[in-house]
């Protein structure tokens, strides 16, 4: 009677041990997905950012790395998903696309988003964090 209640006890330990093992390592790959989120989307594109990389600057614009991704209407893969960094005068809504590595100190050229409705829809969502 006491072995059967060794096995089961050790049986227990076992098992909850695997348990925590098992479950802690895939909280840990769910936290690390969680990287990018989508701000917007059109039919065959959608735009995300990453959050944690949103800055204000003095003069009140905002900078975000970004990545437009376009969808082939075919078979649903992903094309194009580079991330870029994204200057934003969310006052004006006008935005600027720069290299990831650019140093932000001054923003010559503005772009004003008329036809591009994925763009006016980012800058109205980005700008509200």
């Amino acid at each position: 009677m006491i072995t059967l209640r060794n096995y089961i006890y050790q049986g227990l330990i076992f098992f909850c041990i695997f348990f925590l093992i098992f479950f802690s390592s895939s909280f840990k790959i769910f936290a690390e997905e969680i990287e990018w989120l989508e701000v917007s989307r059109t039919n065959n594109e959608l735009l995300s950012i990453k959050p944690n990389s949103i800055k204000y600057s003095n003069k009140g614009f905002l900078s975000v790395i970004a990545k437009q991704v376009e969808i082939d209407p075919d078979d649903s893969t992903l094309i194009n998903d580079e991330p870029f960094l994204m200057a934003i005068d969310c006052e004006n809504r006008l935005f600027s696309k720069f290299p990831v590595t650019y140093d932000l100190k001054q923003v010559k050229n503005w772009e004003n988003p008329i036809n591009n409705k994925l763009i006016k829809k980012s800058i109205i969502n980005s700008c509200s964090y």
